[in-house]
């Protein structure tokens, strides 16, 4: 690598970025399936580039300076991005991600999604991931059933970020960060909201321990739109927000908490 033409050298790079950056946008429409491989791939292109960029850098500046750049680099996105940021911090970071699980550095086919809705002029952030239908029956079907708790989403557990005390689904959550799960159902859903937001969101981590931080649950209706959303989003509502996948429209209440 050190003995490399910079010509050869400066291409490579410019090849593997092109890779990279394709990779994070092509993600969202990967097979499930290749997630894994082609994870490794981009992973192993990063990897390239970093140790390029510590070449460049250490005939520039001496070896541990140089080290210490490349960890700020890799560090910064995600700090940015820490489960962990205060509250006000996190409004205005991209969504927080739980670095300590393995998939969190994987590409995701299932992208994160932000909706925003106002309360009482407070703004409150929803992040959660979007997966998508793909011609399958999810809501209902083998994937996401009926009558069992369901992430409500992709990846982490779908979190409400909010500055402000709020009543959802008519659950007292405090200021910060609390989860939302759900047991969806054919014609009402059961909303649950859960104080931990550590864990990753997979149905198998709401262990006795994460259950033992919900806030309460509460019950709403579904309704059947002829309207169908391949991927699943949040809508803000005059009401609060809407769940919308597939034909189905649940629609969540979230208002301020009255002292």
């Amino acid at each position: 690598m050190l003995t490399m033409p910079r010509s050869r050298l400066r291409w490579l790079v410019v090849a593997a970025g092109v890779f990279l950056v394709a990779g994070l946008r092509l993600a969202p429409s990967l097979p499930p399936a290749a997630t894994i491989p082609v994870s490794l791939a981009w992973l192993a292109l990063l990897g390239f580039l970093l140790y390029a960029a510590y070449t460049v850098l250490r005939s520039w500046f001496r070896p541990a300076i140089a080290t210490a750049i490349i960890v700020i680099a890799v560090l910064m996105p995600v700090a940015g991005t820490a489960v962990h940021a205060p509250t006000e911090l996190a409004m205005r970071l991209p969504c927080p991600r739980n670095w300590g699980w393995l998939p969190t550095w994987m590409l995701r086919s299932s992208p994160i999604g932000t909706t925003s809705i106002m309360v009482d002029g407070a703004r409150v952030k929803i992040c959660y991931g979007r997966p998508a239908a793909r011609g399958r029956t999810m809501l209902g079907g083998s994937r996401v059933p009926f009558g069992r708790l369901w992430r409500t989403g992709a990846n982490e557990p779908t979190t409400i970020i909010t500055p402000v005390a709020l009543l959802v689904a008519g659950v007292p959550v405090s200021p910060g960060r609390t989860a939302l799960y759900t047991i969806p159902g054919p014609e009402s859903w059961e909303i649950i909201l859960n104080a931990s937001t550590s864990q990753w969101g997979i149905e198998s981590e709401y262990s006795e321990e994460v259950r033992s931080h919900e806030l309460g649950r509460g019950i709403v209706p579904s309704e059947r739109s002829d309207s169908f959303i391949e991927r699943l989003i949040f809508i803000p509502d005059s009401a609060g927000m809407v769940l919308a996948w597939e034909g189905t429209r649940v629609r969540i209440p979230i208002e301020a908490a009255r002292r």
